[in-house]
């Protein structure tokens, strides 16, 4: 009995480290995302200039960067299973959209440092899926 519940304790524990790296690797890509310029890359801000394209890039990740404490606060608290099942799925989901995107000649993620940001988040996403019965 007492090893079920340390045993289950620590799965919890490893969820919340996982849930935390994905964020952090998350927030990695964001701010490598500001010094290569994305913003270039997305064809419906091209009718801007660049200053203007990048603060809609920047104010566009307020609400990301919120929804990302809140989504870590839910994780910690384990109320919201539905929102963390998405959140994990998406990150496996935009490695997919990064890797489709190396064919893009407005690409700006094409070396290594961006692959890693960005692998390691799916990688943790899949970790995670994989302790869905412990959340």
């Amino acid at each position: 009995m007492c090893f079920c519940l340390l045993y289950n304790v620590c799965m919890k524990s490893l969820i919340i480290v996982l849930t935390s790296l994905n964020i952090l690797f998350l927030f990695m890509h964001e701010f490598e995302a500001f010094y290569k310029g994305e913003w270039r890359m997305f064809k419906f801000l091209q009718k801007f200039d660049d200053k203007t394209q990048f603060l809609i890039f920047l104010y566009a990740h307020l609400p990301i960067t919120l929804f990302a404490f809140y989504y870590l606060w839910t994780v910690y608290n384990f109320n919201n299973y539905l929102l963390w099942i998405i959140v994990n799925i998406l990150t496996i989901f935009h490695l997919v959209i990064h890797l489709i995107a190396l064919k893009w000649h407005s690409n700006v993620f094409k070396c290594s440092h961006s692959f890693i940001f960005i692998a390691c988040t799916a990688i943790c996403g899949i970790i995670n899926l994989c302790f869905m019965g412990y959340y």
